[in-house]
């Protein structure tokens, strides 16, 4: 793990060079409470949510990263970058895990949405991790459904990069790591 900070530090410091950093343990937010077990998940100063519902999607993201870090993952969550127009960010990786960038999605509804949500994710970048927060979704169905969806005509988003699926929360969750070439036919 230690490998794999430096690494997340190195390209953290490369790829944005006037940002500030801080250990997630040191956050306090406004609105809500900080999940536990957060130390040595890096943040961009920049990243920190500045209203409520910027405070729920940065929760999502930090229950996320525990989880890998529960792996032995190193995570590190980089600032987002403002579109031109100044009206929000441009799409992009939410993090860098293990020395790759890496985009976090939550799936909490049906076998549809991971479809959406893979899909959205590749457009942010080659790696990707779903996090699937329904008891009714298993790896068999979820793995099932992603073999068709990447095997269909219509799909264009390469098959590059690495694909982590974690399902459940707190003792009852399971991740798995995959290729995402591995679920081409």
């Amino acid at each position: 793990m230690a490998r794999n900070a430096a690494v997340n530090e190195a390209i953290a410091l490369r790829e944005f060079p006037n940002e500030t950093w801080i250990n997630t343990e040191n956050i306090k937010l406004k609105y809500l409470e900080m999940p536990k077990k957060t130390d040595k998940i890096i943040t961009a100063m920049s990243r920190l949510p500045i209203n409520q519902q910027e405070e729920m999607d940065f929760i999502k993201e930090i229950k996320s990263a525990i989880i890998l870090k529960k792996h032995g993952a190193s995570v590190t969550l980089i600032p987002r970058i403002k579109r031109p127009d100044g009206k929000g960010f441009l799409p992009g990786p939410d993090a860098i895990v293990n020395g790759l960038f890496f985009e976090f999605k939550v799936v909490i509804g049906g076998i549809s949405k991971i479809g959406d949500r893979f899909k959205d994710s590749r457009k942010q970048g080659n790696n990707v991790y779903i996090r699937i927060v329904n008891p009714n979704l298993t790896k068999s169905k979820v793995v099932s459904y992603l073999v068709r969806y990447i095997n269909l005509p219509t799909y264009q988003s390469g098959h590059n990069g690495n694909l982590i699926l974690t399902f459940g929360t707190g003792l009852e969750e399971k991740t798995y790591f995959f290729k995402i070439i591995d679920f081409k036919k």
